[in-house]
């Protein structure tokens, strides 16, 4: 696939790396490494990244993965879209001691 396109010079962001593009296209690209020259490797690059952000099939999954918050280094809650108080389940109550069940389950 090397063949020169300078049709879509206009579209190279060398400088504006997204990392969430980067992330994407290297793990489709892991399989081909070893398989592909580097100059392959760099226009299959070039093409996904073009792919994920102006594709009418792939661009409303980037977006909305890009409004996502980031990834946390602890666990916690996090609001989701259309989920609210009236729409959570309700928490058991513990049960009493000695009431014969393993866990609350009966």
């Amino acid at each position: 696939m090397t063949h020169e396109a300078p049709e879509h010079d206009d579209l190279d962001r060398t400088g504006d790396v997204d990392p969430l593009v980067e992330a994407c296209v290297a793990d489709a690209l892991s399989p081909y490494l070893e398989a592909l020259s580097p100059e392959e490797i760099e226009d299959y690059r070039r093409l996904l990244e073009v792919f994920i952000t102006t594709h009418p099939a792939s661009m409303p999954l980037y977006d909305r993965l890009r409004a996502r918050p980031p990834v946390l280094s602890e666990s916690g809650e996090v609001a989701r879209e259309g989920a609210g108080a009236e729409g959570a389940m309700a928490t058991p109550a513990a049960p009493e001691r000695g009431d014969g069940t393993f866990g609350g389950r009966r």
